[in-house]
């Protein structure tokens, strides 16, 4: 049981003194270039869903 408890110790110790955390600002700019991107990506993907079912229902129009 101490060796669990040692591991707690040593681990708050590690996240207290030797993890560098970022500041607010840092963490904010992070966040906003995380949700640009994913609306990138999105309108991408959304871009090529219309482009495949443009030229699906075109061929399927075509067969009829």
């Amino acid at each position: 049981m101490s060796s669990v408890a040692e591991y707690i110790k040593e681990s708050y110790i590690e996240l207290t003194e030797k993890v560098t955390w970022p500041t607010w600002r840092e963490l904010q700019s992070s966040a906003v270039l995380v949700l640009i991107a994913a609306i990138i990506i999105a309108l991408l993907i959304f871009g090529m869903d219309s482009v495949i079912n443009y030229i699906l229902r075109w061929f399927y129009s075509s067969l009829a």
